[in-house]
C-alpha cells in the first residue's frame, strides 16, 4: 500500500467519527463554484478558432509586398539558411583565367572575350597558303560619283545593335522581326547584270588586301635585301598619297618560264586609305639600305605627273587581286620606272581572294507557315565544284517574320550561299563578280549592292533589302556629327567639316532614281553628352519609296565631295534591326588630310541611343594583340597586376589601326597632335568640372616660336586652360604638357624635369583602389578624377558619347630579380651591401614588353621577346624615337607596338597609361637583411622603391600620394626610401616648379643634408629634390599603386625596382559571377560584405606558438534597460522552461505587418538613463530566440533594430527596411525557432539619418514584421580587434602561430590570424575562425600559416542562391596537376584544383611527419602520424621540384555563380476579343534581391508589350529573365485607355499570389525555366470597374468595434447587380462571385475584399440601351448558406451570435467612391433558463413542486424584476421549471421551497447573462449554453438535493440500534464523500 492510500484511509476513519458526533441533520447548501449546478457529462469546452493554414508554410501576406517571405509558427516551408555574362560596357577587356601575379591582386575572369583578330586578309590563292592571318570583316564607303562605271550603291557590314531583341528570349530560340519590318520588294532591289568586267560593282570593302608578284629580281638583283613599298595616290595630283611597307607573304610561285621564283607581297588597307573609293595611281617600289633608298618603281596604273582625273580605279576592282609584274612594262630613260602612265588593265591583275568576309545576309519567311531548321551554307569553288566552307544555323523562323540573326559571309574564300529548311531549299547564289567573269552554271546571281535578304514565300522567292522599311514616311534617321563637326582649324586644309552648326542635308534616292533633298534638324544635346552633335531627318510622306540615303553638308547634290558628304547608302546596307538608325560619321583623319575631290566621309550605322564606338560598329581591330600563344610562367619571375589604358588617336577613333597609318612627317600638326578629338573630350570634362588647376593633355605641343606651334590650332580646338602666348594660362599649359618650359614660361635644355602637384594628395576614394584626382584651383572638394584613368570616361561616359580608348584589366606584368643598385651589377663587390640585395625590377632599356592574350582562356599578359640565351631582350618595335622621326638607339615601353609595320612616330601606338599595383609589408626599422658579414652581423640595406622614365608617374601607398614624378618630361627618376616606424622619404631627380609656396612641390636639401645618389644598373642617378618624410598608417600590409602615362610621344622609358620583403602567402578571393544576371540586379551584389568563411589550421611541424590576442573593448546595456522595457517589449525575469535560464525581454505580437507600414505600433523600446557613446565600437551583438516550430524559418530582414540618440535621430533599419545582409556579420539570413542565435551587427554598415550623434545613444527599438514571439537579451557594443604588432622582414616557421593545433593535434580555428585586403585596411579572423569577404575582394595572410600545415577553408553560403566552385592558384596560375616534393608530402587521388564544385577545398595531399631540429627548435609536435584531415589543403608548393624551404604563395578563389529565374508577364484578351495592336504598360517593383535584401532599393520599372497574333492565339508578352532566385516582385498594370483589366492570375515561382486588391500579383523568383513565373493579365475592350468591400463589425451601441478575437474566422460574400435597383427581385449574383470567402485578417488592414473586372454595363447592349449596373454585396455565415443584407434590418446569425446587417450602400460605374461598406451590428441575446430538480442519490427521481425565485438585479444589486417558478409534477415536466425570454443582465436565483424530506439550497446563485450570448459567474464562463434555432440561448441548470435525516424520539432505548443501523449508513455516505466529494452537502454538474 502506498503512503498516499494509507493517509486516505486514515482520513476516512476520522470522517466516520466526526459524522457520528455531528449527527445527520446537515442542511444542503449551494457552493460558490458555479460548476456545481451543471451536468458535467453534457458540457462541451468551446475551442478557440484556429488561424487559417490553407497556405501552410507561407507567412501571411495580404498585401503585395516587396519583403522577405518566411514561415511563421506552426507553418512549414523553410527557406535556406545562410551559409551572377554580361560583359562590361564599352571596350574594357576582362580576362578569363589566371596569369601569374605574385602581388596578391585579383585577376578577374574574362566575360565573353573573343581574341583580337589580325587585320590582314587571308589569301585564297593556293600559292599563298603558308600564312593565313585573319582579317576584319566589314565593307567600306564608295565614292559619291562613278568610278570607271555608272554609279551604284554598295553593301556594308555593320554591327547589329543589341537593343533589337533585348527581351530576354531563350538564346537557343530564334529571334524574329515582324513581317512589317521587312523591306518592300520593289524594282530598286532587282539584281542588275554586269557585262563589262572592268566596271566597278560599287561594292566598297572596308578592308582590302592587294598583292604584288615580283618577277624574280627581288632575289636575283637585290639578293632579298630590299623592302617592297606600296604607293597609292588617293587624290588627283602628286601630293595626296599613302606609302606603306608591304608584307612578305613568305610564299612564292614559279614564273611562266618554269624556273624563276617569284615572291609575293601584300598590303592590307582599310577604307580610310581610299576615301575616294579607289586609287588614282598605284605603284610598287623597291627600297634598299634599311628601307631608306628607293631603287625602282613598277606602276600598276596612273600617271607620274599627277594628272589622273581619268585614272581613278574603284577599289573593288583591286581588292583581293594580285598585280603581276611581267612583260608589259615600258621603262623610262633612267631604267627605274616601269609600266608608266597606263590605265587599269584587268589582264595584269589576278584574283587571289574575294572581299566579302563579314558581310551580313538575312532570311525572311514571308509565307504563312513556320520554317524549321533553317540553315545557311556557304561554298567555295574547288576543282570546278562547290565545296562547303561554313554552315550557320538559323533555326525556326515563324511565318511572316524576319530572322534577327545576321548570317555573316564567313571568309574571303566563299563565293556561294544556299539556304535549306525542313523539306525545302533555295537556289545556289553567287554573290561575287565572278558570276559574270567566270560563271558557275548552277548558280544564280546575287547583287549585294542591292539586296541582302532572302525572302521565302510559298510561290516565288527572291532577294530584297533587309532594311527596306527604314526609309519609309514618318520615320526618322539621324546623323551623329560629334566628331565630323570638328574642322581642324589652323591646319590649312581644304576639306570641310560636317555638322558643325551649318545646315545638314539628307539626299534621299527613290526607286525611280530621283533624289529628294531634305534639310536636317539639329537635336538638343543630352545633359550626359553635352558636346554631342546630333542631326535628324524625317522621311517625307510624299508617296515615294526611298531606297538609299546620303548625308551632306552642302545642298548641292552635284558638287564633288570634299570630305563634306558621305557616300550613298542603300537600305541593304543599313542594319534592319535599328529602331532609330543613326549614321556615326568619322572624324577627319585621314579624310580631312586627303586633298582633292571625291573624298567621302566614312562612318558606320548604329542605334541613335548607343555610345559611338567605331571599332565595334565597323567590326575592326584598332590594336593588334598577339593571341597565338599560350602563357607560360617564367622561372624566377614575379608577376604583379596591371591595367593598361590605350588612348585613341583621331585615326583610331574611326576604328582604324595605326599599323596602316600613312607615313606623314611628324613635323606637322597632324604628326604632333594626333589626339585632337581625345583632347577635346578631356577639355570638356575639365570645363564641366571647372576647378582643374593643371589640365593634362596628350600629344606633342610645340611652343610658340618653334615650327608648327600649337598656337596655330589651339583656337580651333578650344582646350580648357589654354591662353595667349605670354599669359599665365599659356605658361602653365606649356609647363604641364611640354617638357621645355616651366610655369613662368622659361625654357631649358633639360627636358627631364618633373612637375609636382598635378594631382591631389589622395586618390578619389582615399583608398588603394581610388584614382588620381586632378589638382584643384581652389580646394579639393570638387576634384576631378583624371579622365586618363577613368574607365567609364574612356568607354563612352563623356561629353562626346564616344568610346575614346580601350582598357585592359588584370594584365600580368613580369619582373625579374637582380642587384640593380650594386656599384657594378655584373661584377658584385663583397664590400658593397647593395651587391647582395636583389631587387624585383623591370627596365624597358633591357627588355621590351608587349601585350599578349592567352589563346586558351583570353587572359592578357605582358611578355618580352627572348634573346639567343633565352633571356628577355629588346627588339626594334620598341625603339625610342627622336623628333622628327628617327630612332635614338634606346628602347622604351611600348606594349601596343608588337605588330607595328614601320618603326617611326607615324605608326607608333603612343598615348597610353598603366596602373601597377601590389601589396607589401615593411620591417620595423625599414631595412632588410641581405646577408651576414664575416663577424656574423646582419648586412642590411634600406627598403626602396625606384622609378625612372617618362612621362607622368604618381605612386600612392594606401591611397596617399607618396612619390610625384609628374609632368610631360624626358627620362626622370624618383625614389622612395623607407625608414623606421613606417616612415618614407620621397626624392626626384629634378623639377621645374617655380611656386615654392606649394607644399606639394619637392624642395632642395636642408643644411647638413647629403644629396641622395644611387647607382641603378651601373648608372649614377642623383636626386636634387626631396619631399618631407611621411609616416604610413600602422598596419600589417600596405598597397602600392603606381600610375604611369605616356602622353608626350617620342620616348617612353620605364624602369622600376623594389626590395620589399617576401612572405609565405595565402590569399582568399571572392568572385560573384553575375554574368547570367539581369543588369538591373548586378549592382545589388557589389559592395556587399556578406560572404562568410571559416578557416582552420593544423600545424604539422614545430612547437606551439601563441597568437597575439587583440584587445576588444565592450559595453553592455544597463539592467534597467530590460526591466523598464516598453511598447511591445515586456520584461521576463525568468525564462520559460525549454527556452533557457535567466532573464530577457519578450517582443510579441498577434498581428502581421509584412510591409512594415505599422511599425510605430509594433516597436518595443529599451531605454536607459545615461547616454552611451558608441563611436569607439564597431559591432552591436545580441542574442535572439524565436518561439515556434523549429522547422520554420524567420528571415532576419523582417527583424528591425533601431538606435536612437537623445535628439530623436535614428540609426539602423530606416523606413520600412529590416536588417540587411550587409548589416549582419556572417550574413545570417534566417533564424529557426527554438534556438538561441547571436546576431552581430556591423555599426559602420548601418544606415543613419544625417546628424545622428553616436556619442549620445539613448534607446534601442526592436520589432518584427510578423506575428510571433521573440526573446532578446545581452545587447552589447564591442570594438573591432586591434591588429597585432607588425612582424619583421622574415618570419621563421617556428615563429608562425599554430592556433593551438600543435598541442591538440587537430584542426583549430585560426582565431586572430592577420590578413590584409585589396579593398583597404586589413583585419583579423574572429574568435570563431570567421572572416568576411565581398565580391572582388582578395585578402592576404602573410606568414600566418606554417609551410606544410593543413588549412581547412570553408565558405558558408546560401546554396539556394549560388552555385559555388573553387580554384587553387600557385603564383596566380591554376593548379591543374596536384603534386609536391615527395620527401615532404604525398599526393592522393585528387588531380586538379581548378573549377571544383563545392565550398571546401581539398587537395588530397598528406604532409609527412618529421622529427628534426632547426635553429634549436624541434619540428615534432602532436602531429606524429601522417594523417590528413578529411577536407583541407597542404600549405606547400604543388611543384615536385620546389625546394622544401621555398616561399609558398597560394590563392584560393571562390566563385559564386548567381542562380536566376524568369518572370513572364503576359497580356491576354478576354474571350472572343483580340486587342491586336494595343500596347500595354506594366510597372514592376523588385525588392529583397536574392532573398537577402541585397543592394539598394531598385526603382520601379515600366515594361511594355503589344498584343499580336501568335498562331491561333492573341497575346503580348514581356520576359524579364536572369532575375536572382529569391528576389521579390510586385507587378501591376498601368491603365490603358479603351480597355479594362478583367482578371489576374499567376503561376510558377515561389509563394506567388494575386494581391488582395485583385489587380496586382506578387511573389518570389524560383530557379530554372520550369519554375518561371507567369503573370497573366486579361483585358477586355468592355468598360469594367473594380469594387472594394469594407466589412465592419460593431457592438450593440453601433460605434464600438468588436474585438478581433470575438469575431468569426470567415464569412462569405455574394456580389449582386441589377439595372433596376428599385425592383427587389431584379438583383442577380455576379458570375464567379456567388460565394466568396472573406477571412479574418491577421494584420492591420481590416476586413476587405476586392472584386475586379466587373462590367459597368450589360455587354450585350449598346448606345442608349445601356444602363449602368448597380452593385451590392450580401453575406452568409457559410459557403452554401442563406445570404443576408438584401433588406435593411436583416438579421444574420454567425457562430451563435446575431447581427443586424446594415447594408444600404450601392455602387455603380459612375460612383466616385467604389466601396461597398457592409456593417454587422451585434444584437442583444435572448435566454431561456431551464431548471431540473432531482434527487442527489437517485438521478431518476425528479422532484416536483420545488419553488424558485429569479430576480433581475439593478446596478445597486437590488431586485428590479422578479420571476417565480415551480417544478412540474406531471409526467412531461416532472422536476422541470423554465424562465423564458430573459434579456442580458445580472440575475439571482433562490430556491424558496423544496420537496418534502429534502433540504433547501444553502444560498442563492448569482450570474450574468451577456449581450453576446454568454453566461458568466465572476470572470469565469458559466456552464453550457445551447443556441436554439430561433436564436435564443438555452441554459440548462440541474440542481441536486438530498433527503434530510429524522432524529429518534426522546428517551427511546435505541443506542445499540442507532449504531447498528446508522454506522453502515454513515460508511456509505463516507464512500460518497471520498469518491464524489461535495464541499457543503450538495453537488453540481
Amino acid at each position: 500500500m502506498t503512503k498516499a492510500f494509507s493517509i486516505l484511509h486514515r482520513a476516512a476513519a476520522l470522517l466516520v467519527t466526526l459524522c457520528l458526533l455531528v449527527g445527520m441533520a446537515l442542511p444542503v447548501y449551494a457552493a460558490e463554484d458555479g460548476a456545481l449546478f451543471f451536468d458535467a457529462g453534457s458540457e462541451t469546452i468551446p475551442t478557440i478558432p484556429a488561424a487559417d493554414t490553407s497556405s501552410e508554410g507561407v507567412e501571411p501576406a495580404q498585401e503585395p509586398i516587396v519583403s522577405d517571405l518566411e514561415t511563421i509558427p506552426d507553418e512549414g516551408d523553410t527557406p535556406p539558411t545562410a551559409n551572377e555574362p554580361g560583359t562590361e560596357a564599352g571596350d574594357t577587356v576582362n580576362n578569363t583565367a589566371a596569369v601569374p601575379n605574385n602581388d596578391g591582386k585579383t585577376q578577374e575572369a574574362a566575360e565573353n572575350q573573343t581574341p583580337a583578330a589580325d587585320t590582314d586578309t587571308a589569301p585564297a590563292d593556293p600559292a599563298l597558303t603558308n600564312k593565313t592571318p585573319a582579317d576584319t570583316s566589314d565593307t567600306a564607303a564608295a565614292p559619291n560619283h562613278a568610278i570607271n562605271a555608272e554609279e551604284t550603291t554598295a553593301a556594308k557590314t555593320n554591327t547589329e545593335q543589341d537593343v533589337l531583341f533585348a527581351d530576354g528570349d531563350n538564346p537557343n530560340e530564334e529571334d524574329t522581326i515582324p513581317a512589317d519590318d521587312s523591306p518592300d520588294n520593289d524594282d530598286a532591289n532587282t539584281p542588275d547584270t554586269i557585262a563589262d568586267t572592268s566596271v566597278s560593282t560599287g561594292f566598297i570593302p572596308a578592308t582590302t588586301t592587294i598583292y604584288f608578284e615580283d618577277d624574280g629580281r627581288y632575289d636575283s638583283k637585290y639578293n632579298g635585301n630590299c623592302t617592297m613599298r606600296f604607293l597609292g595616290f588617293t587624290g588627283n595630283g602628286k601630293d595626296t598619297y599613302i606609302n606603306k611597307v608591304m608584307e612578305d607573304t613568305e610564299t612564292t610561285v614559279t614564273g611562266e618560264d618554269g624556273t624563276t621564283t617569284h615572291k609575293i607581297f601584300r598590303i592590307t588597307l582599310n577604307s580610310a586609305d581610299y576615301p575616294a573609293g579607289g586609287f588614282y595611281r598605284i605603284a610598287f617600289q623597291y627600297y634598299i639600305d634599311n628601307n631608306n633608298t628607293w631603287k625602282e618603281e613598277i606602276n600598276a596604273f596612273g600617271r607620274d605627273d599627277g594628272v589622273n582625273n581619268d585614272y581613278l580605279t574603284a577599289i573593288d576592282l583591286l581588292a583581293g587581286k594580285k598585280f603581276v609584274r611581267k612583260g608589259t612594262e615600258a621603262s623610262d630613260k633612267d631604267g627605274n620606272h616601269f609600266n608608266q602612265n597606263q590605265k587599269y588593265n584587268p589582264a595584269q591583275w589576278t584574283r587571289v581572294e574575294y572581299y566579302y568576309k563579314g558581310t551580313p545576309l538575312y532570311f525572311k519567311n514571308a509565307s504563312d507557315t513556320a520554317l524549321t531548321n533553317v540553315t545557311a551554307t556557304f561554298y567555295k569553288l574547288e576543282n570546278g565544284a562547290p565545296a562547303p566552307t561554313d554552315s550557320q544555323t538559323i533555326g525556326t523562323v515563324d511565318a511572316g517574320k524576319l530572322a534577327a540573326q545576321q548570317i555573316l559571309i564567313p571568309d574571303n574564300d566563299s563565293r556561294f550561299v544556299q539556304f535549306t529548311w525542313n523539306n525545302g531549299q533555295s537556289a545556289l547564289y553567287d554573290f561575287t563578280t565572278d558570276f559574270t567573269t567566270s560563271p558557275y552554271a548552277d548558280a544564280q546571281k546575287l547583287d549585294l549592292t542591292a539586296a541582302n535578304c532572302y525572302v521565302y514565300n510559298d510561290t516565288t522567292s527572291t532577294w530584297a533589302s533587309a532594311g527596306g522599311d527604314l526609309l519609309t514616311a514618318g520615320k526618322k534617321i539621324y546623323f551623329d556629327a560629334t566628331l565630323s563637326a570638328y574642322s581642324y582649324e589652323g591646319e590649312g586644309l581644304q576639306q570641310s567639316a560636317m555638322g558643325d552648326g551649318e545646315t545638314m542635308y539628307c539626299f534621299l534616292t527613290s526607286s525611280d532614281g530621283a533624289v529628294t533633298q531634305q534639310p536636317m534638324t539639329q537635336e538638343k544635346p543630352d545633359s550626359t553628352a553635352a558636346e554631342r552633335k546630333l542631326w535628324s531627318c524625317e522621311i517625307p510622306g510624299d508617296g515615294k519609296t526611298y531606297t538609299a540615303v546620303q548625308f551632306s553638308a552642302t545642298d548641292n547634290q552635284n558638287a564633288p565631295a570634299k570630305d563634306n558628304k558621305t557616300r550613298k547608302y542603300s537600305t541593304a546596307e543599313i542594319p534592319p534591326a535599328l529602331q532609330d538608325p543613326c549614321f556615326f560619321a568619322d572624324d577627319g583623319d585621314p579624310s580631312a588630310y586627303t586633298g582633292g575631290e571625291g573624298v567621302n566621309r566614312d562612318g558606320y550605322w548604329g542605334e541613335k541611343a548607343s555610345v559611338r564606338d567605331a571599332e565595334s560598329g565597323k567590326n575592326t581591330t584598332v590594336v593588334d594583340i598577339d593571341n597565338s600563344g599560350t602563357f607560360t610562367q617564367q622561372k624566377d619571375t614575379k608577376y604583379i597586376t596591371s591595367t593598361l589604358y590605350d588612348y585613341y588617336t583621331d585615326y583610331e577613333l574611326n576604328g582604324l589601326n595605326r599599323d596602316t597609318y600613312s607615313w606623314v612627317t611628324t613635323s606637322s600638326q597632324r604628326g604632333y597632335v594626333t589626339f585632337e578629338q581625345f583632347n577635346r573630350a578631356l577639355s570638356s570634362a575639365y570645363t564641366a568640372n571647372g576647378n582643374v588647376k593643371y589640365p593634362l593633355y596628350t600629344g606633342h605641343f610645340q611652343k610658340s616660336g618653334w615650327g608648327d606651334p600649337f598656337a596655330t590650332v589651339a583656337a580651333g580646338m578650344g582646350l580648357y586652360g589654354w591662353g595667349a602666348e605670354g599669359s599665365s594660362n599659356y605658361n602653365i599649359f606649356m609647363a604641364v604638357n611640354n617638357s621645355a618650359l616651366d610655369d613662368n614660361g622659361n625654357g631649358s635644355s633639360d627636358y627631364n624635369r618633373t612637375f609636382q602637384g598635378l594631382v591631389e594628395s589622395k586618390t578619389s576614394d582615399g583608398t588603394a583602389n581610388g584614382l588620381p584626382l586632378l589638382r584643384t584651383k581652389n580646394s579639393n572638394t570638387n576634384a576631378s578624377v583624371d579622365p586618363h584613368f577613368d574607365k567609364d570616361f574612356l568607354q563612352g561616359k563623356n561629353a562626346f558619347n564616344t568610346v575614346l580608348g580601350k582598357v585592359y584589366e588584370d594584365v600580368s606584368f613580369p619582373l625579374k630579380q637582380k642587384a640593380v643598385f650594386a656599384q657594378n651589377p655584373d661584377s658584385p663587390d663583397d664590400n658593397d651591401p647593395e651587391s647582395k640585395a636583389e631587387y624585383w625590377y623591370y627596365d624597358s632599356s633591357k627588355s621590351s614588353l608587349y601585350l599578349k592574350q592567352n589563346q586558351t582562356d583570353g587572359k592578357y599578359y605582358l611578355e618580352s621577346p627572348k634573346g639567343g640565351d633565352g633571356n628577355p631582350t629588346t627588339d626594334s618595335k620598341s625603339q625610342n624615337i627622336s623628333s622628327p622621326n628617327n630612332t635614338n638607339g634606346t628602347h622604351g615601353f611600348f606594349p601596343f607596338n608588337q605588330t607595328v609595320s614601320t618603326v617611326g612616330a607615324s605608326q607608333y601606338n603612343y598615348g597610353f597609361g598603366a596602373k601597377l599595383q601590389f601589396d607589401f609589408t615593411l620591417t620595423e626599422d625599414g631595412k632588410v637583411v641581405v646577408g651576414k658579414d664575416t663577424s656574423g652581423r646582419n648586412i642590411e640595406v634600406p627598403i626602396k622603391f625606384f622609378f625612372s622614365g617618362d612621362d607622368d608617374v604618381w605612386v600612392y601607398i594606401d591611397g596617399e600620394l607618396m612619390l610625384d614624378v609628374g609632368g610631360a618630361h624626358g627620362k626622370a627618376s624618383g625614389l622612395l626610401e623607407f625608414g623606421a616606424n613606417n616612415t618614407v622619404t620621397p626624392y626626384v631627380s629634378s623639377n621645374k616648379n617655380t611656386d615654392t609656396s606649394d607644399t606639394m612641390v619637392y624642395k632642395g636639401y636642408g643644411s647638413g643634408e647629403t644629396t641622395k645618389t644611387v647607382n641603378y644598373n651601373g648608372q649614377p642617378i642623383t636626386f636634387t629634390k626631396k619631399s618631407t618624410t611621411k609616416t604610413l598608417k600602422k598596419q600589417s600590409t600596405h598597397t602600392l599603386t603606381m600610375f604611369y602615362m605616356e602622353r608626350g610621344m617620342w620616348e617612353s622609358n620605364m624602369a622600376l625596382a623594389f626590395n620589399f620583403p617576401d612572405h609565405n602567402e595565402l590569399q582568399v578571393e571572392k568572385q560573384v559571377d553575375v554574368s547570367d544576371v539581369n543588369p538591373l540586379f548586378q549592382e545589388s551584389f557589389k559592395n556587399q560584405k556578406i560572404f562568410t568563411f571559416n578557416i582552420q589550421n593544423l600545424a604539422t611541424h614545430y612547437e606551439a606558438k601563441a597568437t597575439d590576442e587583440p584587445a576588444i573593448q565592450s559595453e553592455k546595456l544597463p539592467d534597467t534597460a530590460y526591466s523598464s522595457a516598453t511598447g511591445l517589449l515586456s520584461y521576463a525575469s525568468s525564462l520559460p522552461e525549454g527556452v533557457g535560464t535567466g532573464s530577457a525581454v519578450l517582443w510579441s505580437s498577434d498581428k502581421s505587418d509584412p510591409s512594415s507600414l505599422y511599425r510605430d505600433q509594433r516597436r518595443g523600446t529599451l531605454t536607459w538613463d545615461s547616454a552611451i557613446n558608441i563611436s569607439p565600437y564597431s559591432y552591436l551583438t545580441f542574442d535572439v530566440y524565436v518561439q515556434g516550430n523549429p522547422t520554420d524559418t524567420c528571415a532576419l530582414s523582417n527583424l528591425y533594430v533601431e538606435l536612437w540618440d537623445t535628439s530623436g535621430k535614428q540609426m539602423g533599419c530606416l523606413g520600412t527596411k529590416g536588417l540587411q545582409s550587409s548589416d549582419v556579420y556572417g550574413a545570417a539570413t534566417a533564424l529557426h525557432p527554438g534556438t538561441w542565435y547571436t546576431v552581430r551587427l556591423m555599426l559602420n554598415s548601418l544606415k543613419q539619418v544625417e546628424g545622428f550623434d553616436k556619442t549620445q545613444l539613448k534607446s534601442i527599438t526592436v520589432g518584427d514584421n510578423y506575428a510571433r514571439s521573440i526573446y532578446l537579451r545581452n545587447f552589447t557594443f564591442s570594438s573591432a580587434p586591434t591588429l597585432p604588432k607588425q612582424t619583421g622582414f622574415t618570419t621563421a616557421q617556428y615563429d608562425v602561430p599554430d592556433y593551438g593545433s600543435a598541442e591538440s593535434g587537430k584542426l583549430e580555428n585560426a582565431a586572430y590570424a592577420v590578413f590584409s585586403s585589396n579593398l583597404g585596411n586589413g583585419d583579423v579572423v574572429d574568435e570563431n575562425g570567421r572572416f568576411l569577404l565581398q565580391d572582388g575582394e582578395t585578402v592576404t595572410f602573410n606568414d600566418q600559416f606554417r609551410r606544410g600545415s593543413y588549412i581547412a577553408l570553408q565558405e558558408q553560403i546560401d546554396t539556394e542562391l549560388y552555385d559555388t566552385t573553387w580554384t587553387v592558384y600557385e603564383n596566380d596560375v591554376p593548379v591543374t596537376n596536384v603534386s609536391g616534393k615527395a620527401d615532404v608530402v604525398t599526393t592522393g587521388s585528387v588531380s586538379t584544383l581548378q573549377n571544383i564544385s563545392g565550398t571546401a577545398p581539398n587537395d588530397g595531399r598528406t604532409e609527412k611527419a618529421v622529427d628534426a631540429t632547426l635553429d634549436g627548435h624541434n619540428t615534432k609536435n602532436e602531429y606524429t602520424e601522417a594523417k590528413k584531415p578529411s577536407t583541407a589543403l597542404v600549405f606547400r608548393s604543388y611543384s615536385n621540384s620546389a625546394d622544401d624551404n621555398e616561399l609558398t604563395k597560394l590563392k584560393v578563389v571562390f566563385n559564386n555563380k548567381v542562380k536566376t529565374g524568369k518572370l513572364i508577364i503576359r497580356k491576354v484578351p478576354a474571350e472572343d476579343e483580340t486587342l491586336e495592336g494595343k500596347t500595354f504598360t506594366f510597372t514592376v517593383r523588385f525588392g529583397d534581391v536574392g532573398g537577402q535584401s541585397l543592394g539598394d532599393t531598385i526603382a520601379p520599372k515600366e515594361y511594355t508589350c503589344t498584343v499580336e497574333k501568335h498562331g491561333d492565339e492573341y497575346y503580348g508578352e514581356i520576359v524579364i529573365d536572369k532575375i536572382p532566385v529569391g528576389t521579390r516582385f510586385v507587378v501591376s498594370e498601368n491603365q490603358q485607355t479603351g480597355t479594362s483589366l478583367k482578371s489576374v492570375s499567376i503561376e510558377g515561382g515561389k509563394d506567388c499570389a494575386v494581391a488582395a486588391d485583385g489587380v496586382k500579383v506578387y511573389g518570389a523568383i524560383a530557379e530554372g525555366e520550369e519554375n518561371a513565373v507567369t503573370a497573366t493579365f486579361v483585358n477586355t475592350a468592355r468598360e469594367l470597374i473594380d469594387i472594394a468591400v469594407q466589412k465592419e463589425w460593431k457592438t450593440q451601441d453601433g460605434t464600438t468595434d468588436i474585438p478581433q478575437a470575438d469575431l468569426p474566422n470567415a464569412i462569405y460574400l455574394q456580389l449582386q447587380r441589377t439595372e433596376t435597383p428599385d425592383v427587389a427581385d431584379s438583383w442577380l449574383p455576379v458570375s464567379g462571385y456567388e460565394s466568396v470567402e472573406l477571412k479574418k485578417p491577421d494584420g492591420y488592414e481590416g476586413w476587405t475584399k476586392q472584386f475586379t473586372g466587373l462590367d459597368k454595363y450589360d455587354a450585350s447592349k449598346t448606345g442608349q440601351d445601356r444602363t449602368p449596373y448597380t452593385y451590392r454585396v450580401l453575406e452568409s455565415a457559410t459557403k452554401t448558406g442563406q445570404f443576408y443584407g438584401g433588406v435593411a434590418g436583416d438579421v444574420i446569425e454567425i457562430s451563435g451570435k446575431k447581427y443586424k446587417v446594415l447594408n444600404t450602400t450601392r455602387v455603380t460605374g459612375d460612383s466616385t467612391n467604389k466601396t461597398l461598406t457592409l456593417t454587422n451590428q451585434l444584437q442583444d441575446a435572448k435566454y431561456n433558463l431551464v431548471i431540473t430538480k432531482q434527487d442527489a442519490q437517485v438521478n431518476s427521481i425528479k422532484l416536483g413542486g420545488v419553488e424558485f425565485k429569479l430576480e433581475r438585479l439593478n446596478d445597486s444589486g437590488a431586485a428590479e424584476t422578479t420571476y417565480n417558478g415551480v417544478t412540474g409534477s406531471d409526467s412531461t415536466n416532472q422536476g422541470k421549471c423554465s424562465f423564458t425570454s430573459l434579456s442580458p443582465g445580472e440575475y439571482r436565483l433562490t430556491e424558496t421551497k423544496t420537496a418534502e424530506g429534502y433540504t433547501l439550497l444553502a444560498e442563492p446563485i448569482e450570474f450574468t447573462l451577456t449581450a453576446d450570448g454568454q453566461c458568466r459567474r465572476g470572470d469565469e464562463t458559466f456552464g453550457k449554453i445551447t443556441p436554439g434555432a430561433d436564436g435564443v440561448y438555452n441554459i440548462a441548470l440541474t440542481i441536486y438535493n438530498r433527503k434530510g435525516f429524522t432524529l429518534p424520539h426522546t428517551g427511546a432505548d435505541a443506542p445499540s440500534l442507532w449504531l447498528l443501523i446508522g454506522l453502515p449508513a454513515l460508511v456509505a455516505v463516507l464512500l460518497v464523500l471520498v469518491f464524489r466529494y461535495n464541499k457543503k452537502g450538495g453537488r453540481r454538474s
